[in-house]
């Protein structure tokens, strides 16, 4: 019996001493922590201080940048004069609405699909003008640096109806086959497609999917009665045009011609 006391207590003074050992084990290996606050400066964009070249990166980035700078100077066509957006109508919100236009009803009629009676772009959207002379591939990424989809809406009368209030309130946006004027802030006078304006119609109106899904504040696009999507982003649409009217040894002319008025 006393032999089984003593291996009792020499079993719970050994489970003591490894719990002790453990605790000492824990506590030498916890780090001391000391706070040591770090130099901070504030920067402004543009300050000179921001730009300062990192020059051991620079040798890895170079054979980069010259072979994108040789892409990106591809000459895609020759304008006659800069391209500015504006408002009611402008040079450049013309032009990319009529090419935008044209694109999608081209390829629609291909597929003998149903072709579209209008287009709204939004001057947001543009985020840069073309200039004048050569137009390279830079300068079209600069004017459409995202990655937006045209689609096709189809539109009841009423909801049209939203849509061309929304643009006389902006004062005017970038359209293509439509003809109207601002009175006021309302749209008065509204053809589409060389026909007077019915709220009693369906129309279908070629347009990003950004402001489909109510960009820009078109809330009223996403009324539609159904989208189509047609795989064409707006900046190779813009690239394909170029190339095209290049390669038919054509200038880009482009006049305003009174499609929105005041």
């Amino acid at each position: 019996m006393l032999q089984i006391l003593r291996m009792g207590v020499n079993s719970m003074r050994r489970n003591w001493i490894l719990f002790i050992l453990a605790i000492e084990l824990l506590i030498s290996c916890k780090l001391p922590y000391s706070y040591q606050p770090q130099p901070y400066q504030f920067y402004k964009p543009g300050e000179d201080q921001v730009s300062i070249e990192d020059t051991t990166l620079i040798p890895y980035i170079y054979p980069y940048k010259v072979h994108l700078d040789s892409v990106m100077s591809e000459v895609l066509a020759y304008s006659a004069e800069p391209l500015e957006k504006g408002q009611p109508e402008s040079k450049l919100g013309n032009f990319v609405a009529d090419l935008c236009f044209q694109s999608i009803n081209a390829g629609l009629l291909q597929s003998a699909g149903n072709i579209s009676d209008f287009c709204v772009l939004n001057n947001g959207g543009l985020r840069s003008s073309l200039p004048s002379g050569n137009i390279i591939l830079k300068n079209v990424y600069e004017l459409m640096p995202f990655e937006n989809e045209l689609v096709v809406l189809e539109m009841s009368g009423s909801t049209v109806a939203k849509l061309l209030q929304f643009i006389a309130n902006k004062g005017g946006v970038p359209v293509s086959n439509i003809k109207m004027k601002i009175s006021d802030k309302k749209a008065v006078d509204v053809f589409i497609n060389g026909i007077a304006f019915d709220s009693n119609s369906k129309y279908r109106v070629v347009t990003s999917d950004y402001l489909a899904a109510g960009g820009d504040g078109m809330n009223m696009f996403e009324e539609s009665l159904r989208i189509e999507k047609t795989g064409l982003k707006v900046r190779d649409a813009v690239i394909k045009y170029l190339k095209l009217k290049n390669s038919a040894g054509e200038i880009i002319k482009v006049e305003t011609d009174g499609r929105i008025s005041k």
